[in-house]
């Protein structure tokens, strides 16, 4: 067998956070980091002398710019098949917004000096446009763009692009937050059913023939 080629800072950092953001401080062991590496928990200890400063450093490293997982929306047309655009960005964002939200509780767990400031977002509120107004406006510009094209029917299309971001924001909260479903509804059966409902829902249909329905009774 080769020898494991040697591991970067920034690897074990990654994998630390990774870790952490899973299982918060107290349920992550240096064993638990060291296997997702294939090393043993001792060479961590080369780039960090304890668990905290391992947890510290790793943390700190994730504070830096946030990059949109769905930056590909900029070069779209709104010619391309929104089947497929849609569930890309849920399978790319959802996941993405999966480990910023767990990096995000393992870090507020962790801090009790964060107590009496409330809940800690992973970005500045001050710094504008701010991540989620940047993933906004990728999507309002692909709807604005698949309107003209033909392929989808938004009247609002800022709104439209709100309500597709929240629905995506939904899957998590309610699965890692709420914790509605046990076990949880898996993300591609989310997804199916999320870009099914917007796709068809979102697509211009005039029956040829209309069918004048009767009215229910007792209303008008």
């Amino acid at each position: 067998m080769g020898r494991r080629p040697k591991v970067t800072r920034e690897e074990v950092l990654l994998a630390a956070r990774a870790a952490f953001a899973e299982r918060g401080f107290e349920g992550t062991t240096l064993a638990a980091i060291a296997a997702r590496l294939d090393l043993s928990p001792a060479a961590l200890l080369r780039h960090a002398a304890t668990k905290e400063e391992l947890f510290a450093a790793a943390m700190a490293a994730g504070q830096g710019e946030i990059r949109i997982p769905f930056a590909f929306l900029a070069e779209t047309t709104g010619e391309e098949e929104p089947r497929e655009v849609l569930r890309r960005v849920g399978e790319s964002f959802i996941p993405f917004i999966e480990q910023k939200l767990g990096e995000t509780l393992a870090s507020f767990m962790r801090s009790k000096s964060e107590e009496s400031r409330g809940f800690p977002l992973p970005f500045d509120v001050n710094a504008r446009p701010t991540p989620p107004q940047r993933a906004l406006a990728l999507i309002e510009e692909y709807f604005r763009r698949a309107n003209a094209a033909g392929r989808l029917d938004f009247p609002d299309t800022k709104a439209a692009a709100m309500a597709f971001l929240g629905s995506l924001h939904s899957y998590i909260m309610l699965h890692k937050v709420a914790k509605v479903m046990d076990p949880p509804l898996p993300l591609e059966r989310y997804l199916d059913t999320l870009v099914e409902i917007w796709t068809r829902g979102a697509r211009p249909k005039v029956p040829a023939n209309p069918v004048r329905r009767r009215p229910v009774k007792g209303t008008s």
